[in-house]
Formats: C-alpha cells, sequence, structure tokens
C-alpha cells in the first residue's frame, strides 16, 4: 500500500502522518482484535500490507455504553476498501445486531449511509455518532435489522477523505457490508441502503452499481434517500465575491468540500482564489465536525471568502464534475427519493428538479416530496415512506 498523502494543515505547511489510524491503533489493543495475515506478521510500525476489498482488518466489540440502546449486540471494525486513485485504503465501519432470534435466513442488513459530518477524524460516526445517527440506527434495528454504519474511506483513518466522491463512497459501503458479514453472526445475504446528504447520492450509485459490485454473497435489494445534494458542481462554479449567504447546511457542506479537495489536490490551486479569511475557514472546516462548523459559520457571507469566482478554477471545476455526479437513470433496483421542503442541507429547487427527471428516467424510481408545517413534520413523512419501501424490497 502506499504511503498516505499529507494533509494540509495550514497555507504553505504540511505535516504527514505516519501512524495507524486512531481508530485501527485502538482496534488492535482490545484483546478481541482480529488481524489479517498479511498484516499480523509485519514489523511494528510498517504500513499494513493490503488486503482484498472487503477484508477485515481489525474487530472490537462494542462496549456496552456505546452501544444504541435498541441493540443487543455490536462490532467496531477497519475494513480494506478503495480511494479515489482506486488504491487500497482502510475504511471503518460498525455494524450492531437487535435482540432476539435471527431469522432463518439471517437478519437483513439496512445501511445506514450517513449525511455530512465533517473530515476530521473525530467525525467518524461509528466512534462518534451524532445524535442523528443514534435515532436512526435505533430506528431500524427496532424494526428487525442489522444496522451496517461506514465512515467513508479517510474518515477516522489515514489519508484525506474524499468528500462527495459518489463512486468512492458508494464502494466504501460496499466493502462494509460485506466486512460485517464476516465480523457478525446470523446476517443474511439482502441488504438495503437508507442514504442522507453525502450518503444519499452513494445510495443513488449504488441503485446502478451495486450488482455488479456486490459478487455472489450478497443481495443488494434497493436504496431510499433523503436530501439529495445535486447540481454541486453548478453551485460550487457560482461561488465568488458576491456571493451571499445560503442554507446553513449547504455552507457547511461546501466548505468541507473545498477543503478536502485543498488537501488532498495539490494541483488544485484554491489558495489563488482564496481571501485570507477563506484560508482560515477551510482550515477549521478540517478541523471540526459539522454541528460546529455550522453553528461557528452562521452569519458568515460565503462571498467573503473568496477573490475571485471559482469558476476561472478548471481544474477545480473537473474534479467536481467527475465526482459528484448522481445518475438519473441505469438503476438495477428501485430507489425512493424523498425531500422536504424545508430542507436546509440542499438547494432545494435543485433537488426538485433532480427529482423530476430522475422519476421520469426510468420506472425504478418512486418520488415523494413533502410540504409539512415543519422539518420534524417532514422527517416523519419521509420515515413511514421508507419503512414500507424498505420492508417491501427487503421482504420483511
Amino acid at each position: 500500500m502506499p504511503t498516505p498523502r499529507p494533509r494540509r494543515t495550514c497555507r504553505g505547511r504540511r505535516t504527514a502522518r505516519t501512524a495507524l489510524p486512531v481508530v485501527a491503533a485502538a482496534l488492535l489493543l482490545s484483546a478481541t482484535s482480529v488481524l489479517s495475515p498479511a498484516t499480523a506478521t509485519g514489523a511494528p510500525g510498517a504500513t499494513p500490507a493490503a488486503g482484498a476489498a472487503g477484508s477485515v482488518f481489525a474487530n472490537r466489540d462494542l462496549p456496552e455504553n456505546r452501544l444504541t440502546p435498541k441493540a443487543a449486540t455490536g462490532s467496531a471494525f477497519t475494513y480494506w476498501s478503495t480511494g479515489t486513485d482506486r488504491e487500497p485504503r482502510l475504511s471503518t465501519g460498525s455494524v450492531e445486531v437487535p435482540p432476539g432470534q435471527a431469522p432463518k435466513d439471517g437478519w437483513p442488513i439496512l445501511v445506514w449511509a450517513h449525511g455530512s459530518r465533517g473530515i476530521a477524524d473525530q467525525c467518524a460516526p461509528s466512534a462518534h455518532p451524532t445524535r442523528a445517527d443514534s435515532d436512526e440506527i435505533g430506528r431500524w434495528l427496532d424494526r428487525g435489522y442489522a444496522v451496517v454504519t461506514p465512515d467513508y474511506a479517510g474518515l477516522g483513518t489515514s489519508g484525506t477523505p474524499e468528500y462527495f466522491d459518489t463512486d468512492t463512497t458508494s464502494r466504501n459501503i460496499v466493502d462494509a457490508v460485506r466486512a460485517s458479514r464476516d465480523v457478525t453472526e446470523n446476517l443474511g445475504r439482502r441488504w438495503v441502503v437508507v442514504g442522507e446528504g453525502q450518503g444519499a447520492a452513494a445510495a443513488i450509485e449504488l441503485a446502478r452499481t451495486a450488482t455488479r459490485l456486490q459478487g455472489p454473497k450478497l443481495d443488494y435489494r434497493g436504496s431510499a434517500v433523503s436530501s439529495i445534494p445535486v447540481e454541486f458542481d453548478t453551485l460550487i462554479g457560482g461561488l465568488g465575491p458576491d456571493t451571499g449567504t445560503m442554507a446553513s447546511g449547504v455552507e457547511s457542506t461546501v466548505l468541507f468540500t473545498l477543503s478536502a479537495i485543498r488537501n488532498a489536490r495539490s494541483s488544485v490551486d484554491l489558495d489563488a482564489f482564496l481571501t485570507e479569511s477563506g484560508i482560515r475557514w477551510l482550515d477549521r472546516a478540517a478541523a471540526v465536525c459539522a454541528d460546529d462548523l455550522t453553528a461557528e459559520f452562521s452569519g458568515t457571507p460565503l462571498g467573503s471568502l473568496f477573490r475571485q469566482p471559482l469558476s476561472g478554477n478548471g481544474q477545480l471545476l473537473d474534479v467536481v464534475s467527475r465526482t459528484h455526479m448522481i445518475p438519473i437513470k441505469g438503476f438495477t433496483r428501485p430507489v425512493m427519493m424523498t425531500q422536504s421542503l424545508f430542507d436546509q442541507n440542499v438547494v432545494v429547487p435543485l433537488s426538485l428538479r433532480y427529482l423530476n427527471d430522475a422519476q421520469h428516467a426510468d420506472r425504478r424510481v418512486t418520488a415523494r416530496t413533502y410540504l409539512a408545517f415543519n422539518q420534524q413534520q417532514s422527517e416523519s413523512l419521509s420515515d413511514n415512506d421508507m419503512r414500507w419501501f424498505v420492508a417491501r424490497v427487503a421482504g420483511r
């Protein structure tokens, strides 16, 4: 495995990360850790030899105080997947199982493909789930599903997360499902993805590619998604000194995306387009999680981050357009797409247009929009529709 690229921590200065990732190191210290043969014989401190995608690098039982209240047992695991460069990368995830006896064919697997949580290692949901993560995991455990929560490559492990790289994230999800079946007994072959935001984009991509990627031991049945971040290349390309305030979640997503690209791709000269304030904010986005960044940035005009329009940075726009695309057709399994009109995490008119185009382009798409009294009611309506959809496609 090649040495991970260094992460940029401030302008003009780089620091290399040579130790094993914090989460993986903790797993290795556990008495219940399971090491692949390739890593068990390596020299102390050496870069581990890469395993096959979906193979387990390390595993430990989740302690009782870390389990979601609805779970009977759970594991935190480190597994091999791939990065944007298609090189092997370590990633982390968790799997939790509901109480009671498993069905004859094993617990059906539901992947919680979380939305934007940040790009700093401490934002990995398998180690530090947000309240939203815990609530979602608990709901599906209560409905009789084993829940897999992947962190995506670079989040909680070495390297910079390829934030919003839809294809890479979707491959990380497939590999997490493979690994979860090796660390947990009584998991079935059938699996479904429920995603929001960043995870929604990957879940939609999986409706097109999962049947090809999963291999013979898995049976992908479909995806249910909400808060779909579409046309991100258009959004990024429209940013510049004249940009005003946007919805809070959209602003955070912009900061995380630009920060991740700036840290991972030195060929994209973002600093020339940024003000000193912009540089400080992108550094901040690399260090804190979504809730904190959203609160801190509130009220700051996005335009204050830029010296000149990002439309003049062709390399940046090329990266965003290649990694952020979400398909509207070609699906091999059913997809339910839902969207609230109160959503603060996407540009709602763009998402609504996408839902309309996808529903007309592919018969496997079911679209739902919610004009409710508030976001809470919209989320409840969306959850009811998703519950019905997931039960139907999973054969529950």
